[in-house]
C-alpha cells in the first residue's frame, strides 16, 4: 500500500479536523474505536484509494473481487465436492456445496487479505514514519476495511444466489453485520500486532503466508464440522474463525441465529485480539523509525 507523503498530509489534517482538539499524549490503550471514528475521513480515503488501486490499470477492473473467489470456488468444488465427496447436509448437489463453500471462503480471504498486507503496512511507507506526525494506527486498519469491503462485494452477490437456492429470504440475515464487526474486531487487533512485528522482524511476511495456509486447514472452510473428530473439537473451539463462519453459513443458510455461547467466545477472542494488538503496536511504534 503506497501513499503518496503530501497526500497522506493532506489527509491527515482533514482527519484532525474531526479530531478532538484536547486529545493528549496520554491516549495509550483509550486510542480505540472512538479515536478510529474520528479519523474516519482520513480511513475512508485511504481505503477507497487502496481499493480502486488493486485493481487499476487490469483488464477485469472491479470484477477480480468477484473473480478472485468465483476461481477458488471451482478448484474447491472439483477437488472436495467431485473427488472426494464432501457433503455439508444431506443434498449432495454441487450447488449445494458451493453455497457452503462461498460463505466460508468469503470471510476467509478477507482475513488472509488483511494479515498478508499488515506484514508490510509500516514497511511501505518509510516517509510517514520518519518524517510526518501521522497516526500509524489507521494503516493496519485500512487494510482490514478494504478486505472487508472486497468480502461484502462478494457477500451481495452471495446473498441473492442464497435467496433462489432457498426459494426464500432468510430473516436471519440480520446477524451478519454482529458477526462481521466480531471478525473486524478480530482482524484489527492481529493486524495491528503484525504490522508491528513486521517492522523488527522481516521473516513475518514469509512465515504469515505458511500459518495462513495451515490455519485455512484447520478451519472448516472446505468441509463440514461434523467431520472433525469429537476428541479434537475442544481445539476447534479455540479457532475464532471456525466459529464465525460457522455463524456465517447458521445466519445464510440455515435460518437460525448465531450460536450464541459460540458467538461469545470469539467474540471475546476479538475483544482480547484487539486490545492486545493496539497495546503492542502502541509501545513499540515509538522505534520503528530506529529500524527502518
Amino acid at each position: 500500500m503506497s501513499v503518496d507523503l503530501k497526500e497522506a498530509a493532506r489527509e491527515l489534517s482533514l482527519a484532525q479536523q474531526a479530531t478532538p482538539a484536547n486529545q493528549s499524549s496520554t491516549r495509550g490503550v483509550r486510542w480505540g474505536l472512538k479515536e478510529l471514528w474520528n479519523y474516519r475521513q482520513l480511513i475512508g480515503i485511504m481505503v477507497r484509494r487502496d481499493f480502486v488501486g488493486k485493481y487499476r490499470g487490469s483488464l477485469m477492473g472491479m470484477f477480480w473481487p468477484v473473480i478472485n473467489p468465483l476461481g477458488h470456488l471451482l478448484l474447491y468444488t472439483f477437488v472436495f465436492c467431485v473427488i472426494l465427496k464432501v457433503k455439508f447436509s444431506n443434498d449432495p448437489s454441487m450447488s449445494n456445496f458451493a453455497v457452503y463453500v462461498m460463505a466460508g471462503y468469503l470471510p476467509w480471504g478477507a482475513l488472509t487479505e488483511a494479515l498478508a498486507g499488515a506484514t508490510t503496512s509500516i514497511l511501505e511507507v518509510p516517509n510517514l514514519v520518519k518524517r510526518v506526525v501521522f497516526p500509524l494506527e489507521v494503516l493496519p486498519w485500512v487494510l482490514v476495511a478494504s478486505s472487508m469491503l472486497s468480502a461484502a462485494v462478494g457477500m451481495g452477490l452471495l446473498v441473492p444466489l442464497v435467496c433462489i437456492y432457498l426459494k426464500t429470504i432468510p430473516w436471519t440475515l440480520v446477524f451478519l453485520p454482529l458477526i462481521a464487526l466480531s471478525q473486524v474486531l478480530l482482524l484489527g487487533g492481529l493486524s495491528w500486532m503484525l504490522a508491528a512485528l513486521g517492522v523488527f522482524v522481516r521473516d513475518v511476511k514469509h512465515v504469515i503466508q505458511l500459518a495462513l495456509s495451515v490455519w485455512m486447514y484447520v478451519t472448516p472452510i472446505v468441509y463440514p464440522l461434523k467431520l472433525v473428530p469429537a476428541k479434537l473439537l475442544p481445539l476447534y473451539h479455540l479457532n475464532p474463525m471456525a466459529g464465525m463462519i460457522c455463524d456465517y453459513r447458521r445466519v445464510l443458510l440455515e435460518g437460525l441465529p448465531p450460536d450464541w455461547p459460540v458467538f461469545a467466545g470469539y467474540t471475546t477472542m476479538a475483544v482480547v485480539a484487539w486490545l492486545i494488538g493496539f497495546n503492542f503496536f502502541y509501545k513499540t511504534k515509538r522505534s520503528f523509525a530506529d529500524v527502518m
